[in-house]
């Protein structure tokens, strides 16, 4: 600890105020020297820092002193270091608890380490953090059914266009998300009026969308532990990708966002706060756009990171400007003061004249207590250790991951064992295919059956097929069309169509004898893991089938949740498709027909 010396005093060149002479001005914090009087180069809560540098940690945190900021780099490096090392092992059921109880077991540490948890009082913290986490849950529930249909992307023919209701529900989902996570902090905000500092509402907002997006993705995750510890046959680098996505790109980009919001509600500016809701509405805006197109994965896995690295520096951009501009205590170069930036005694002004940093960025509690009494040259500051943060995350990591090992092992149900007999299915039972009506196509190339009206389907017809959502059960949708070969094969045709709308699907198996119309040709059973519109993912189960007659290709293809036959579902018998539109699938495929057919 060093002191600041020497009375002599200079005018600020920004503000013309009589101030100790030093780097910069302890009343508006502008720098003295150099040609940039701004504060972009030098963030107010780490002037060692550009304010446009996306770090975690001082972003995240920005009530820590210096000297604790390394211990709660060392957090996330460990939380960090667990999520990937889960991720690698393919064990979904500890990455889904950590993932999603592990930013806030970090937060916490956040508050109590900051004396935060001293400023605001206890009821206000526990309140903001009990309606994030009620808001969670409903809105996973809420959105699970609406989320249904949009999950089962449909393999459809050129002509298909995704209806308003669907295109506005999966706009709507993360752009209702990241409205709902913001209301506890709107909430704390009017019930507790009076001048509040901004770093105030940064605690408020950041807690209560970082319970939000925990409980979220808890509540919609948990039924993936019902299929065992670990991920199975997933594909590894898929499942990497959307980990990395879900417990830590959205996370991340929730709690800057939350924080954003808060900051500029307690500055109170209307445009602060209108450009920080924007922001945050715009970004998410931009998940539902991604989640619309069929992008590749790893395209998907960098615009998710892109956008939380945006969310980071629009917060700093937030705090940076309430700090520098909202009102602050009055001046009082005669009380000195030990800063926690640079660790130097200086005069008791708003910004630190050594190093910069403002004094609101720092806990009130923790500026009453480095306070240096007159005959002082001393003070007892609270100091973070290393090793006692660190034993505490490790702790807080390894239960949550136990109690996610522990939740799978009691969820996953007993691998059933089939005995035939009794165990043999039972025949399929069905209407006759004639009952039901037949598409043309307008050039009569080709013509099909497809269910009629008072059916489970809904069918639209196209130029070039039928496209059938399927309403009942699982849900799904299937496409019966038919297109021309122009000299490819069938397993050309189904590969290509499959890397066209699914670019990340991985096949499982090939389809042996497989025949459209009767004709032989070649089919594919893929799987697809892919992000939903609340940035969670699905296991979706893929069907194509193609058979070709001079040179005119007929298509039939499927997809929908990937369901488990057992003796409750399905046909009865273990089925290596696993996905409940197969069983009405065979009647349609067959009753293909080309223009030329005789028969």
């Amino acid at each position: 600890m060093t002191s600041l010396g020497g009375t002599s005093t200079m005018v600020c060149r920004a503000c013309a105020a009589d101030v100790p002479e030093a780097a910069f001005c302890g009343h508006c914090g502008a720098a003295q020297q150099g040609r940039r009087r701004r504060r972009i180069r030098t963030y107010a809560a780490t002037p060692s820092e550009h304010t446009l540098l996306p770090s975690v940690a001082t972003s995240l945190f920005p009530h820590l002193p210096k000297s604790a900021l390394r211990p709660f780099r060392l957090g996330l490096g460990l939380l960090l270091a667990a999520l990937t090392a889960f991720a690698l092992l393919g064990w979904q059921a500890p990455l889904i608890t950590v993932g999603a109880l592990g930013p806030p077991i970090l937060f916490m540490l956040y508050l109590h380490e900051s004396d935060i948890d001293d400023d605001l009082p206890n009821i206000v913290l526990v309140l903001t953090a009990a309606m994030g986490i009620a808001l969670g849950v409903a809105w996973a529930y809420v959105t699970g059914a609406l989320l249904a249909d949009p999950a089962a992307v449909a393999f459809v023919n050129a002509g298909y266009q995704l209806t308003v209701f669907d295109t506005l529900s999966m706009l709507a989902v993360p752009v209702g998300f990241a409205a709902l996570m913001l209301i506890p902090a709107v909430v704390i905000r009017l019930v507790r009026p009076g001048t509040r500092e901004s770093l105030d509402g940064f605690v408020i907002g950041a807690l209560g969308a970082t319970m939000f997006t925990a409980a979220w993705s808890l509540t919609r995750l948990a039924p993936l532990l019902e299929t065992g510890i670990t991920a199975g046959a997933r594909p590894m680098n898929n499942f990497v990708l959307q980990a990395g996505i879900q417990v830590v790109a959205v996370p991340l980009a929730s709690a800057a966002l939350g924080g954003l919001v808060g900051v500029a509600l307690w500055y109170g500016r209307r445009r602060v706060i209108a450009a920080s809701v924007v922001v945050t509405l715009g970004l998410y805006a931009a998940i539902a756009l991604m989640d619309l197109n069929q992008i590749p994965l790893g395209l998907q896995f960098g615009l998710y990171f892109l956008i939380a690295a945006f969310a980071l520096i629009a917060l700093r951009v937030g705090v940076q400007t309430a700090l520098v501009n909202e009102q602050q205590e009055p001046d009082d170069p005669s009380g000195r003061v030990l800063c926690p930036n640079c660790d130097t005694v200086v005069p008791h002004m708003p910004f630190c004249p050594n190093c910069g940093v403002a004094a609101h960025a720092a806990s009130r509690s923790s500026r009453t207590g480095r306070r240096v009494a007159p005959d002082s040259e001393t003070v007892a500051v609270h100091e973070t250790s290393n090793t006692r943060l660190l034993a505490t995350m490790g702790i807080g990591v390894a239960v949550v991951a136990a109690a996610g090992v522990t939740a799978a092992v009691l969820a996953t149900p007993v691998e059933p064992k089939y005995v035939c007999p009794p165990d043999c299915g039972r025949p399929p039972v069905a209407e006759p295919i004639e009952s039901n009506p037949r598409f043309v196509s307008p050039d009569g190339a080709f013509s099909v059956q497809y269910p009629g009206p008072g059916s489970a389907y809904e069918a639209t017809l196209a130029t070039d097929g039928v496209d059938l959502k399927f309403t009942g059960g699982d849900t799904g949708t299937m496409a019966l069309f038919g297109m021309p070969a122009e000299g490819r094969t069938p397993k050309q045709i189904a590969h290509e169509l499959m890397g066209l709308k699914y670019p990340n699907a991985t096949m499982d198996y090939e389809i042996p004898n497989a025949m459209v119309g009767y004709e032989p040709g070649f089919g594919m059973v893929a799987d697809e893991y892919p992000q939903d519109a609340g940035s969670t993912f699905t296991h979706l189960r893929i069907v194509v089938m193609v058979a070709i007659r001079n040179d005119y290709a007929l298509v039939a293809a499927a997809v929908g949740p990937y369901h488990e036959f057992t003796r409750d579902f399905g046909t009865g018998h273990p089925s290596g498709v696993n996905l409940q539109l197969a069983m009405d699938m065979g009647k349609y495929v067959n009753s293909f027909r080309w223009g030329d057919s005789t028969d």
